[in-house]
């Protein structure tokens, strides 16, 4: 029987992410997951999550605080996030965006728009796009 849950409990996520995980792992498909972030006197001012799979390094949330964003926190953790890639053998980074949110930031470090989608929200258009990036051996 099937139930639509809305909004999704912590526990369904953790065991839908764990049953994947799992049968991954007895496909030899890993798939290794990390955070960095970045705090000043104890306060968390931002972070990114990632994981890396198949030798790709996937970019999942860069946050950065409102009143920090511009000063080069979101840049380094990003730089962060490719140099632990490459340390777990990624040859390659993807991130993805909303046309809303920050999608000129990603040119600046390299990444290449390879996909959009459009949708809408509120009854405005907003896109999805994806970028990507060729690790190079070092940064």
């Amino acid at each position: 029987m099937f139930e639509m849950l809305d909004p999704v409990p912590a526990d369904i996520v953790a065991a839908i992410s764990d049953g994947l995980s799992a049968f991954n792992e007895s496909s030899n498909i890993r798939r290794e997951a990390f955070a960095i972030i970045w705090r000043e006197d104890g306060r968390l001012l931002g972070g990114i999550t990632a994981s890396v799979s198949v030798s790709i390094l996937f970019i999942g949330n860069l946050w950065v605080e409102k009143s920090r964003r511009l000063t080069g926190i979101g840049t380094k953790l990003m730089a962060a996030a490719e140099e632990e890639g490459r340390r777990r053998a990624a040859g390659t980074a993807c991130v993805d965006t909303l046309s809303t949110q920050a999608p000129a930031f990603y040119p600046k470090l390299g990444y290449v728009e390879f996909a959009r989608i459009g949708g809408r929200a509120e009854g405005r258009p907003v896109d999805r796009i994806w970028f990507r990036k060729e690790l190079s051996a070092a940064a």
